[in-house]
């Protein structure tokens, strides 16, 4: 069996996220081909969707359009990734459990952790996320976190909206 880049991804993210998930499975291997080859076909499903119900867009270039198709085809494994693979830290357990913290904060910190993962393991771009949402993900992270997670300056990084 092959595990593939998505299967690969999965695994490394989790052994450093849910060290505890990965020692519970029986074959680790046959895992994460199966979930490798889950990913793809989910991006393939809905990537495909996406560009069917598309409408063409009228005086669009070779090269326009080839970017627009890629970039629906980012979004979809972008999606599909935070929702399979790139799954919040098993220590997130620990904050639900904070008796000083509401849910509405648990679950905002849990969102927050889970698109910096998504921005340091490459999956996500701050283009990818609206202004609220960027305004989000700085409320929590400091200067220095944003600039390792994204590989942007300081400069970039205000010209994206996140400093």
């Amino acid at each position: 069996m092959d595990v593939n880049q998505y299967g690969r991804r999965a695994q490394r993210h989790w052994q450093e996220f849910r060290p505890g998930r990965i020692a519970e499975l029986d074959d680790a291997e046959a895992f994460f081909t199966e979930l490798g080859n889950d990913v793809q076909d989910e991006v393939r499903a809905r990537w495909t969707a996406e560009r069917v119900s598309a409408p063409p867009v009228v005086g669009e270039s070779y090269l326009e359009r080839a970017g627009r198709l890629q970039q629906m085809r980012h979004e979809a494994e972008g999606e599909v990734l935070r929702e399979l693979v790139l799954l919040p830290a098993e220590d997130d357990a620990d904050l639900s459990e904070d008796p000083h913290l509401t849910d509405a904060q648990v679950a905002e910190e849990q969102w927050r952790e889970q698109h910096l993962h998504a921005l340091l393991a490459g999956s996500s771009r701050p283009g990818d996320f609206s202004a609220a949402e960027r305004e989000r993900l700085r409320a929590g992270a400091s200067a220095r976190l944003l600039e390792l997670t994204t590989g942007l300056s300081d400069e970039a990084l205000g010209r994206e909206g996140l400093l």
